[in-house]
């Protein structure tokens, strides 16, 4: 039996995410099926997401930034109870419905993608093995695990006409992380810098590790025991001071729907109807169009003075003017972003005029310049 929204337990989130019910059919699966995610009932685990780490120019190294707060949503809300029959003990029938929480593993994540030097695997990993502590094979609380990854992230403005990337999507809070706990300085002014961090961290959590002067007690030995493993040393004093060091938000509640216009979703559709059919109808009104539309010559104009920026640029790599070579390349993106916007224009009066042939021709210039 699954609690349903507005049940005493923990009930299930409002809008499910991309992936979420099927990894959530595959828990309830029987055991011989739900053996392909996890093996013998443990559970799904997904593989590490492996995402770029935070890069510094040339002559610079990536340290902590010392005034970086590190928050998380934690993931309370992101369980579901199932009720499992198997489980079910008469002496305790409520017994099936006591969760267990993974909260603490997802407050260590997130506090893990916000400590500048981290990789996406070791935070995935750390995650992995809190929550199989915790749920010890437990169901529900499997459930919640696999749930939060999604449901703690925060809700975002998504560009509708971009397509959709998941490997973007896996990255996207641990790149975000990195961003605001991360700056660059130089490497020589590297160590001071660690330790400026370390110094602010113990002011505000045990004051007891500096002196009377404000400095680091043994500081050698710190660096003695640290050196080339900071990123691991501020993730443990994280870790150990969580209660103070992390704040813990709200989660805020995500943007109504909201229907595109009526206009807009009318021509969209007969725009695809037209792609789909190439009605003869269409076809007609494009041969009409054709003739008055003003692109040619200056798609022709666009293309010729692309072959020329090209070739100058490829000129001033073979000099290796590479100053030279890079002014041409952003001469080249102003260019096809200027005709982008042209297209999209002239696509918007095609479909307006029913010119839909037309439209789809615009429409796969569009594409090719999309991928250049």
């Amino acid at each position: 039996m699954l609690l349903l929204p507005g049940a005493p337990a923990v009930g299930m989130p409002r809008r499910w995410p991309i992936g979420a019910l099927s990894i959530f059919v595959a828990l309830l699966h029987p055991t011989p099926t739900r053996s392909q995610f996890g093996g013998g009932g443990g559970g799904y685990n997904p593989p590490a997401p492996i995402c770029p780490a935070f890069k510094c120019p040339s002559g610079e190294k990536a340290v902590g930034k010392v005034d970086h707060k590190i928050w998380s949503y934690g993931c309370k809300d992101s369980g579901m109870n199932v009720f499992n029959a198997g489980s079910f003990d008469p002496n305790n029938p409520m017994g099936g419905m006591q969760q267990k929480s993974v909260d603490k593993c997802c407050v260590e994540r997130d506090l893990c993608k916000q400590t500048c030097g981290m990789t996406s695997k070791m935070c995935h990993d750390n995650f992995q093995k809190c929550s199989t502590k915790i749920c010890k094979g437990d169901q529900n609380c499997q459930l919640q695990a696999m749930m939060s990854e999604m449901m703690s992230e925060p809700y975002e403005d998504v560009d509708k006409d971009k397509k959709y990337d998941p490997e973007a999507t896996k990255c996207r809070v641990f790149n975000k992380g990195q961003a605001d706990s991360c700056m660059c300085v130089p490497k020589d002014d590297f160590k001071g810098s660690v330790e400026s961090k370390l110094k602010s961290f113990y002011s505000k959590f045990n004051s007891e590790k500096l002196d009377s002067s404000g400095d680091i007690k043994d500081v050698d030995e710190v660096w003695k025991k640290w050196k080339g493993k900071e990123a691991d040393m501020f993730l443990a004093l994280a870790t150990k001071y969580k209660a103070k060091a992390v704040e813990i938000r709200q989660k805020p509640k995500p943007p109504p729907y909201e229907p595109p216009p009526k206009g807009k979703a009318k021509a969209k559709a007969k725009e695809e109807a037209a792609e789909e059919d190439g009605s003869s109808e269409a076809e007609e009104a494009s041969s009409v169009g054709a003739e008055d539309q003003g692109g040619d010559s200056e798609e022709k104009a666009f293309e010729k003075l692309k072959a020329e920026l090209e070739k100058k640029k490829k000129q001033a790599k073979q000099d290796e003017d590479y100053d030279k070579a890079g002014d041409f390349k952003e001469e080249l993106d102003a260019l096809t972003k200027s005709e982008v916007e042209r297209l999209k224009k002239l696509k918007s009066i095609a479909v307006e005029e029913e010119k839909y042939v037309e439209a789809k021709r615009i429409k796969q210039r569009l594409n090719a310049l999309g991928e250049l």
